[in-house]
């Protein structure tokens, strides 16, 4: 998934240097919002400005900024922003009342937040035996969290922290089906999974164990990113509902895999199946000129590297209309079993074979 990323920002740099074409003539296409997250770092690597629509961007979306207020208080302790964004969320009984009384504290002994909660027990702050407890056990558990950074990857620590703090838990528990609950998961699932893909690159590179601190500065440098404001010739990012309407010289549908589009949760019955075919026909006709199908051979799922088959919807579009940048995947694990014939055998020559990337 992160190749398919840089394939799409590749493509662009490299249509804008021969045709001198504007940003503003390249939209990328998803079907979920958790999909702009590869997308979003691959133009950012090639400098690429892009604007998302009806949506944040992709560190910009609330779940992602609790995960990581969790991460930076690991990093830095003393980050009172952070503190206060994670201290009660999920809720754990520390109100707004005793944050106020920690914050006068602080204030008084010329200490950090997390310094006077770390010597609650010495300071009269008037908070009940119970409170105390609730702030006892917050410190012990970011300094579990800061034991375990010593040792182990970003990955590792993102993934136990998500658990141990319930944010998961939470997603499930509001989940119940609605699109939001489910878009937030998603959303903290790709987080995970950008993590996981900085981690093992850089155990490719460089042999480190990919620490939490260099993600981090990664991260810094993407959300400074997504504060410059400056000119308005960028690329359109945005999921296909959102594109009805629109159109693009060059559009990139991305993610065309099975149990992705079509979504796994619209597959039940064959009306949600059509409906998913006709959001595809939404998608490829919002291109004027160009329309670039890419689907990744894997992808990272809660961490895990899992196989993925081609959409379906590739294999429906008559063969003399493609161009296949790689040899497509023989084995497909969906079989049209309707209007087969019509579509005869694939001609070979319409291959084009691409050179393998150095490295």
């Amino acid at each position: 998934d992160a190749e398919e990323g840089r394939f799409v920002a590749s493509t662009i740099f490299e249509q804008k240097m021969l045709h001198q074409k504007m940003n503003g003539e390249f939209a990328i296409l998803y079907r979920t919002n958790a999909q702009s997250r590869a997308m979003e770092d691959a133009l950012r690597k090639r400098d690429i400005p892009y604007r998302i629509y009806g949506g944040l961007s992709f560190y910009q979306r609330k779940e992602i900024k609790d995960v990581l207020g969790y991460l930076r208080m690991v990093i830095n302790p003393k980050d009172e922003e952070a503190l206060v964004r994670i201290i009660n969320f999920p809720t754990r009984g520390i109100g707004n009342t005793t944050v106020e009384k920690l914050n006068i504290a602080a204030n008084h002994y010329k200490r950090s937040i997390f310094e006077v909660m770390e010597h609650i027990d010495k300071i009269d702050l008037k908070l009940t035996a119970g409170t105390k407890n609730k702030i006892n056990d917050f410190v012990t558990m970011i300094k579990n969290f800061q034991v375990i950074n010593e040792t182990q990857d970003a990955y590792y620590l993102a993934d136990y922290v998500v658990k141990k703090t319930g944010l998961v838990l939470i997603q499930e528990m509001r989940k119940d089906g609605t699109p939001e609950g489910i878009a937030k998961l998603e959303n903290i699932e790709e987080l995970l999974n950008g993590i996981k893909d900085f981690t093992e690159g850089q155990k490719e590179v460089d042999g480190a164990r990919g620490a939490l601190a260099e993600f981090m500065e990664d991260v810094a440098l993407a959300t400074d990113l997504d504060n410059d404001k400056g000119d308005d010739d960028r690329v359109a990012l945005m999921t296909i509902h959102l594109a009805k309407g629109l159109e693009f010289p060059t559009v990139f549908c991305v993610g065309m895999e099975e149990d992705l589009f079509p979504s796994a949760m619209s597959m039940s019955t064959r009306s949600e199946l059509e409906e998913e075919r006709r959001l595809f026909y939404v998608a490829l006709t919002r291109a004027e000129h160009q329309a670039y199908l890419t689907y990744a051979q894997s992808r990272y799922r809660w961490g895990k590297l899992t196989d993925c088959d081609p959409s379906r919807f590739i294999e429906e579009i008559a063969p003399q209309y493609l161009e296949f940048l790689t040899p497509p995947e023989t084995n497909y694990r969906y079989k049209s079993g309707i209007n087969s014939d019509i579509f005869g055998d694939v001609d070979k020559s319409k291959f084009r074979q691409t050179k393998p990337v150095s490295g």
